[in-house]
């Protein structure tokens, strides 16, 4: 009896796949940074457009309000990033063991957050001349102050005018303070992310 050939086809095998790519290769750290620092300027500029509705439409309108509730749940996300960034330290904490001296826990877990890279633009890489900036938003959180005292009757203006005034101040302490956020402290500290490597 004749044995039947066998013919066997190769077929061509599909390329192997390159690896997937570990989540620490991508651009995360830097994705959270800029959307702590995009939400947190939303919440600036919602506090400020509330202030400016208040004043322009009434104590009564529903905007201002809007705008308030816009601005808290912008601050979820910088409240979240806190919260990671606490866990990381607490981590970085046990990591080091608690050393004897203080001083070289602190230089441990400072060494292994920055090794980490994950918040070195918010977190340790601050301005390089935040004094004048500090200073000003000082100074209007001062204004901010007085304007509640102010409306408290801590401080002595006249019955008739102590809610205008008081208001005034307020209010103006609040736009400028929300104002350097907006367009000094939180583009500065994004154009720092965006220069660190």
């Amino acid at each position: 009896m004749a044995v039947p050939e066998l013919v066997l086809e190769v077929l061509p095998q599909p390329p192997p796949r390159e690896p997937a790519v570990a989540l620490r290769d991508l651009a995360v750290p830097r994705l959270v940074q800029y959307l702590y620092l995009a939400s947190t300027w939303v919440g600036c500029a919602g506090v400020a457009a509330s202030t400016v509705a208040r004043r322009a439409l009434g104590e009564g309108s529903p905007v201002p309000y809007a705008f308030l509730k816009v601005s808290i749940g912008s601050l979820v996300v910088p409240a979240l990033v806190i919260v990671v960034l606490t866990l990381q330290l607490l981590r970085a904490m046990c990591a080091a063991g608690f050393r004897s001296s203080l001083r070289n826990s602190a230089k441990e877990i400072q060494f292994q957050i920055q090794s980490r890279k994950m918040f070195g633009g918010l977190t340790w890489k601050v301005l390089r001349n935040p004094v004048l900036v500090m200073l000003a938003t000082f100074l209007l959180l001062l204004l901010l102050g007085a304007g509640a005292l102010v409306l408290g009757g801590l401080l002595p203006v006249e019955e008739s005018q102590r809610e205008k005034i008081g208001y005034a101040l307020f209010d103006t302490g609040v736009l400028g303070t929300m104002a350097m956020f907006c367009f000094v402290i939180i583009p500065s500290f994004a154009l720092k992310v965006w220069r660190s490597k």
